[in-house]
């Protein structure tokens, strides 16, 4: 994963779309595989890498999108034990 910047709401969000928009990418080409013209997207051989595939997929969109959540929710942290510390 490159260098992602997640100082400010707008980075953690873009990086979330970014991980998001690679999701769906990853699952289009799967399933392009699948549905090709010579049909030997339906061998079990086929079938059974495009699952590893879409877990591999999976995995990675949940890391990717994982990381900018769990940024956000320790800034709200922090900004509610500041504002709690404040009175």
């Amino acid at each position: 994963m490159p260098d992602v910047k997640l100082d400010i709401a707008s980075e953690r969000i873009t990086a979330g779309k970014a991980a998001g928009q690679d999701y769906t990418t990853d699952l289009e080409v799967i399933r392009n595989v699948l549905d090709n013209d010579d049909k030997t997207g339906t061998t079990l051989g086929s079938m059974v890498e495009a699952q590893l595939s879409i877990t591999e997929a999976e995995t990675r969109y949940q890391v990717r999108s994982g990381i900018p959540n769990k940024v956000s929710k320790s800034v709200g942290a922090a900004a509610q034990a500041v504002k709690q510390a404040a009175g």
